[in-house]
């Protein structure tokens, strides 16, 4: 939870791709989320919220 935080509130794109990346790999295989290959701002705020959903569900 402490890495999603830390993603939402980076400021540079690039570097909250890459701690996307890596929140979504500790992720079991059968959770994890497929990413495009062009990823906005704003799709990386909606994985977050699914990750972070998922999360609070299990």
């Amino acid at each position: 939870m402490k890495l999603l935080e830390e993603c939402k509130v980076e400021p540079d794109l690039d570097r909250k791709i890459q701690m996307l990346y890596a929140i979504n790999s500790m992720l079991p295989k059968s959770r994890r989320l497929k990413i495009p290959s062009l990823i906005t701002n704003d799709y990386v705020y909606q994985a977050l919220y699914r990750i972070e959903e998922m999360l609070l569900v299990a």
